[in-house]
C-alpha cells in the first residue's frame, strides 16, 4: 500500500459520501472557510453601483468603498468587516488593516473581489 496519504481525514476527503457520519465532529473541508455570501453580495452591490455612477474601474471603486468619508457609511463598512472577521484570532487586527492599508485592499480584491466579476 504505497500510498504517501493515511488516515481518517484522507479517507474522508477522497470519499465525500463518508462526511456525513461525521459531521460536526471536527472533521470539514480543508483550507480557508469560503467567503459568506451577505459579504460578497454586499461588496458587489457596492462596487457595480460606485463604478456605474462615478464611472471609474472595479478596482478603484473597492478602494472607494474602503476608503468612504461618510461616517454612517464608513461603520457600515467597518461592520461589514466585523461580520467578515469574526472567525479570526484577532478580527479587530484584520478589520483595522482593512480599513487603513491600501495594501491589504488591494490583495483583498485581487484575491476575492475580482473573481467575483
Amino acid at each position: 500500500m504505497g500510498s504517501k496519504y493515511s488516515g481518517i481525514k484522507t479517507l474522508i476527503y477522497r470519499q465525500p459520501e463518508l462526511k456525513k457520519f461525521l459531521r460536526g465532529k471536527g472533521f470539514s473541508d480543508p483550507g480557508q472557510p469560503k467567503m459568506d455570501w451577505f459579504v460578497k453580495q454586499t461588496i458587489c452591490i457596492k462596487v457595480k453601483q460606485y463604478s456605474k455612477n462615478y464611472k471609474i474601474s472595479k478596482r478603484q471603486a473597492f478602494l472607494k468603498l474602503c476608503k468612504l468619508s461618510s461616517r454612517t457609511r464608513k461603520t457600515g463598512f467597518a461592520m461589514l468587516m466585523d461580520y467578515h472577521f469574526k472567525n479570526k484570532e484577532e478580527p479587530k487586527y484584520w478589520k483595522d488593516r482593512m480599513i487603513n492599508e491600501t495594501d491589504t485592499q488591494i490583495n483583498f480584491y485581487k484575491n476575492h473581489v475580482k473573481k467575483w466579476f
